[in-house]
This record gives structure tokens, sequence and C-alpha cells, in this order.
């Protein structure tokens, strides 16, 4: 599933945390699930694929396969092994499982519908992704006084956010960047920086209690947003964010200011942005120590060069700056019994400090790298002669997950081991296996085409859906031949026979068949109305397809390199892909199409987990233009009621431009509910200004 889990530590605000933000409000019908018992071990791959089942005497029942139970363990242990080493899009783990899917759907004697051809890769519908960023070594060079010195390798690393490019200028001082008004505080102020070169110190200035803002204010006003698949965070897992939660005080309301207010305006592509808006050139941020931060793998940038340099580097190039000692982190560590010094704390921030005589040039080259991917689409054509044989039915998964970690995509972000992603998504991925395999062994094809899809680079932003909606193979013409899509994302870990099934307001016609398919498996189902969410069947949604989605909660393994196969409920996943199947039947039995229905709106739930204010847009995150495209907006939400549109690409929110995802989060954190917010967004081609009226984010 799309990164939405909160880390127990604050982490800067990359997408993911965006995409967390937009998915915030699903779980909140489900309790997080603990682990069942373990299962025994499982093998560390899957045996030979067995024989088909027999066909039930009454297809219509589909009962419980006793031998299912073995098969999904199996298959989830295979994709979770390590051979496969994550699945990370563009690692040759996810070619393995995509091929892994690939044969089975050829021993269920599933037609391809991926591409050309007629072997294993007919099956694959291949797209590019973007996967990370290739950084080259930046260079800053500095003049003064005649003389040129140049920053030495390995005392330099390019920022967070930055992007490519040469810039020179005149080198100022700001302090720590930070321009905050809510809490009477500006690095900025009384300097005019357009078309120089800042200077911005690691970390957030320590105030000192008097008039100011409000007491629990995050970088824009306070807590971070939350968990996965549209829900609430992980159990445990609530921690404050970088870019949304409590509304600023009011202006005219001086309360005490806390010492650490601005705690959380210290995120590195906050101070890019906070810089880019003051008309600086280019940034040189100095670490606190000399320790530098890792190459980032993020090629999204803030539209500004910017690099990183350690204290003790930055204390020779810039004497003029007076910069205090770098910290030492292991002397910290070999006096722990020792206080540390009391920082002083500051009234009002400094004026910004021009180094006289001082001009820098700054050049960093930041390239999106890009890999190769693909979805899985296997066919079980209807019966000939059925007069619904050019309709279908989606069955979905995705198989991708996050490889070695490492990245902001993890809640493990520092960790570089295979994270196997047994839950987040081979759980799914088994499951939809196990419904291909009933399907196929019907002894009639339906009345309806059945589409098995496999989804690859979900993770990275639901890329896969994404592409398949936007390309669907020609036998479709278009997506108007869908009549229902089903999802399974995280179905393994099943306590208390708990499940979700989500999307339900999608179409009128859906709860009596989840109701019938349900019965006799003993769930104690929970339902959502919800068609959006950090998920595959988004994608659908976005395009007017009913949806109904599968789900049996976050746990504390998610995102992580616990989240391992012999955690797996296989049993619970058995009885998923029974009601899956069963679903899927009735789909294609149906007379009538399902009718689509806008799900009732709640623009809380996009937020809910941190923002104070909600537009019910849904970002589309495959997009890597230049400002956030949407595909879709929330039926009578703010956005749609502005006059909104799905395709509709936001270029800027208020006195902010929106250059890309980042831009847009940050910018969404200074809104207030209830009050009016230019929003312009270009349509065509063509600039269209908006009046939104934002809504409460809790």
């Amino acid at each position: 599933m799309v990164s939405a889990g909160r880390a127990a530590a604050p982490l800067s605000p990359r997408a993911w945390g965006l995409r967390r933000a937009f998915a915030a409000g699903l779980l909140a019908a489900v309790a997080a699930c603990a682990p069942p018992a373990a299962p025994p071990r499982q093998p560390d791959a899957p045996p030979a694929s067995t024989p088909a089942a027999p066909a039930p005497a009454a297809p219509a029942s589909m009962e419980v396969d006793p031998a299912a139970e073995a098969r999904i363990a199996a298959d989830v242990a295979y994709l979770a092994s390590p051979e496969l080493a994550g699945r990370g899009t563009g690692e040759p783990g996810a070619d393995l499982a995509a091929e892994f899917i690939a044969r089975r759907f050829a021993e269920l004697k599933l037609s391809p519908l991926g591409g050309p051809g007629s072997d294993a890769k007919a099956y694959r519908q291949a797209f590019d992704a973007r996967v990370g960023a290739d950084v080259a070594p930046a260079a800053l060079a500095v003049q003064r006084a005649g003389r040129k010195q140049s920053a030495e390798a390995g005392k330099l690393v390019t920022a967070d956010g930055s992007a490519s490019g040469t810039v020179s200028g005149a080198a100022v001082l700001v302090g720590h960047g930070v321009t905050a008004t809510a809490l009477s505080w500006d690095d900025y102020a009384g300097r005019d920086i357009e078309g120089k070169i800042v200077i911005v110190l690691d970390g957030v200035p320590t105030l000192d209690g008097g008039p100011g803002g409000a007491a629990q204010a995050g970088a824009h006003g306070g807590a971070a947003p939350g968990g996965p698949h549209g829900g609430a965070a992980p159990a445990g897992a609530a921690p404050a964010g970088a870019h949304g939660g409590a509304a600023p005080a009011d202006p005219h309301h001086h309360a005490p200011r806390p010492a650490d207010a601005l705690r959380d305006f210290g995120s590195v592509r906050y101070k890019l942005r906070t810089a880019r808006e003051h008309k600086a050139s280019g940034v040189i941020l100095v670490a606190a120590g000399d320790e530098l931060p890792r190459v980032s793998d993020d090629a999204a940038s803030m539209g500004i060069p910017a690099v990183v340099i350690t204290r003790s580097a930055a204390r020779a190039l810039f004497p003029a700056a007076g910069l205090a000692p770098p910290v030492k982190p292991a002397d910290a560590k070999a006096a722990p019994a020792k206080p540390p010094a009391v920082k002083p704390a500051a009234t009002k921030a400094a004026a910004p400090k021009p180094l006289d005589g001082t001009t820098v040039e700054i050049t960093t080259k930041v390239t999106a790298r890009m890999a190769p991917a693909s979805n899985v689409i296997g066919l079980l054509s209807a019966r000939d002669g059925s007069p619904h044989a050019g309709e279908y039915v989606v069955v979905g998964a995705h198989y991708d997950h996050l490889g070695y970690g490492g990245t902001s995509f993890s809640r493990a972000p520092g960790v570089h081991a295979v994270h196997p992603g047994a839950d987040d998504n081979a759980s799914g991925t088994a499951m939809l296996l196990e419904v291909a395999r009933r399907f196929a062994s019907l002894p009639e094809r339906p009345a309806r085409n059945l589409l098995f899809i496999a989804f690859g680079a979900e993770e990275l932003g639901t890329i896969g859906s994404r592409h398949f909606v936007d390309h669907p193979p020609a036998p479709l013409a278009g997506m108007k031949p869908i009549v229902a899509m089903i999802n399974a994302d995280m179905v393994g870990r099943m306590r208390d026979d708990k499940l979700l099934v989500d999307g339900l307001g999608t179409s009128p016609d859906w709860k009596p068949i989840v109701d019938d398919a349900a019965r006799g498996l003993g769930f104690a189902l929970q339902f959502g109305v919800e068609g959006f969410g950090a998920s595959d069947h988004a994608s659908f949604t976005a395009s007017r397809v009913p949806i109904a989605f599968l789900f049996t909660g976050v746990h504390e393994d998610y995102h992580r390199p616990s989240d391992t196969a012999d955690k797996i409920n296989a049993a619970g996943v058995s009885r998923c892909s029974v009601l899956a199947a069963r679903m899927a039947l009735a789909l294609s039995r149906r007379d009538a199409r399902l009718a689509f229905t806008d799900a009732p709106a709640d623009p809380h739930r996009s937020m809910r987990g941190g923002f104070r204010a909600s537009l019910g847009t849904m970002p589309d995150y495959a997009y890597q233009g230049p400002g956030v495209k949407l595909t879709g907006v929330r039926p009578d939400a703010p956005a749609s009621r502005a006059g909104m549109q799905a395709g509709d690409v936001i270029v800027r929110i208020g006195a902010h431009a929106v250059t890309n995802i980042h831009d847009f989060m940050f910018a969404l954190g200074d809104l207030e509910p209830g009050r009016e917010v230019e929003i312009e967004v270009d349509r065509g081609g063509t600039r269209v200004p908006l009046k939104v009226i934002p809504a409460p984010g809790r």
C-alpha cells in the first residue's frame, strides 16, 4: 500500500507524508490488528504449482477450500522471501515477482492482456516509474578579497529538494531560515534577499516564551498526517509532524509561546521553499556538526539549488559569519551525566547579515531515475454468446513493495534491509491468485469477462493502476466496459474475524452483494463508503468505476523489515479470497451494471491525523510536470464546490506557488478552515482562479 503509516520518530515532509495525510480516515473504521499466532514456518519458495482444484458442484457457493490455506501460505512465503528482496520497483525482485504471477496466470490458462506475444511477457503491461534520483557531486566556490576557495569533496552534499543548476550571488546569513508569522518570527525580515545566496543554519531557534503564536503550532500549524489506505496512524504512532494540525493562534491574541514552538520548522524542504519565496537564488545549509545527511533519493525539486556543508567547512569558508563550533555527538555520548548547555532563548529573529565582499557559486545536478515496471494482467473471457461479453469485472492487488528500504517510504528509514512486505502486499497478491484459480476451475465461463490484475509501482503512488486506467488494453477501448473493481491490499493480518470492506458508497448495489457473499464465512465485517484512498482502487474511483476494497488493518510491522511471512494469517486470506470470488461471481452474473455514485463526502477523512484544513482533492502521484495534478475531487467537498475538476493542475494556493507535491503540502498546512483562499489551476493550458473555502480537517 502507498506509504501512510507514521513512524515513531518525526520524519521530514517527503511526498510520502502527504499521501499518508490524504489517506487519513479509512483506518478509523477498524482497530489496528496485532499479529495472530504464527503458523508453521513456510518454505523459501512455493512448490511446483498444483493442478487446479476440481470445480465445485455448486459454483455459486464457492466454499472455503481446505487446500487453499497451504497454497496461499506458500505464495506469500515466496513473494516475501529473501530471493525477491522486497520486490522494489525497478529491482530484480519485482521482476521475479511479476514473472511468477505471469506463469501462474499461464498455468491457469488465463489469456494474456498485457502486451504483444504469446509467452509470459505477454501478460505484462510495461510502463516506466520514477524510482529515485541520480545526484552528481555538488560544487561550492567562495570568492572573497580576490581569493577563490572551494569546498572540499566530502564536506558538502546536494540538499534534499535541490534543483539542478549553477547560481551565484552575494552571501547573506539568515539564521535558521524560518518565517513564521503566527509566532512573530522572521529570519528574513528587513533585508532584500532577491538574487542572493542565503546561508541557513541547521535546526530551529529556541524562543523565550514571549508573546507570539500557539503552543502547539508546527511548521505550518502543528501535527503530522496519519495512516495508510486512508486511515489513522498505526497504533502507538501519532507523533507531531512537520506540516499540518493545530490552527495557528489569533494574531491579536498574544499568548505565551513555548521555547520549542518552532520545532517543526526545521525541515530542509521547508527552508528551501521559504528561501525561494524570498527570491533567493541559492541556499547553503550549514550542518550542526561535521556529519552530513545521506544524499536524497527524491528528485522532486523545490525550485532552488541548495547544498549542505559541514559546520567546520562553513566556518573556514565564511569566517565573517561568526558560526559556532561544530556539535560533536561522540563527545556528548561520552559524558551522559553532564547536563547539556542551555541554548540561549531568543526574543526575536536577528536581522539577516550580509557577508560583505563575499560571493558564492553553487552547482548542483539532480536527475530523476526511471525504471521499468509492469502490471501483470490475466483475462478469463466471458462465455460465447453472453449479452455482457463486452463488459469486465476487475480483481486487483499490487505486488510491489519497498525493496531494501532505506528511503522515506519506510517506517525504518535509516535501515538498509529487506522489507519483505508479506502483508503489504504479498497477502493481497496471494489472494488474487487464489481467486483466479477458483474462476479458472469453473465448469462454465462467466457472463462477463474477469480481469485479474497485479499492479506494479503502487508504493510509489499507485502508478501502475493509474497507467492501466490511462492506457487500458486495446480490447477495453476505455474504462466504460469495466463494471466494477475489487481491490485487496493488506489482507494478511486478520484478527477477531475483522475485515473492512470499503468503497460501498460508490454504488448503492454493493451492500447486498457483500452481505450475500459473506454469508457463512464468519466475518465481523466493518463497512466504509469511501471510494478514494491510498491504494489502487482510487484510480478506478477517479474513473467512476464502482469499487470495493478489502483490508484487515494496519500493524506495527507495516513498512518495516519485520513484515514477514511467518506472521500471515493464511486461513484469513483464504476466507477473504472466497468473499472476493463470490463478489466477483455475483457481479459477472448480474443483468444490470452497478450504478456508480459519488460516495458521501467526508472532508475530514482525507486530512484526519494532522492537517487543520481539508480541500477534498486527490493528487495524481504519477504526474511529473510542474504543479499538482488531480485525479479527482471528492463530491460536495470544498474543491468540488469551487469548481475544481479531475485533470486540473494546481499551480498556486494563496500567495504560494505550487511546483510539486511538497509545495502543496506546505501550502495546505497554511490554510485556515472557513477562510477563503484563491487557488489557481491550469486547465488545459488556461490559468483558472477559483475561490475555495477550506473545511475543517478534524
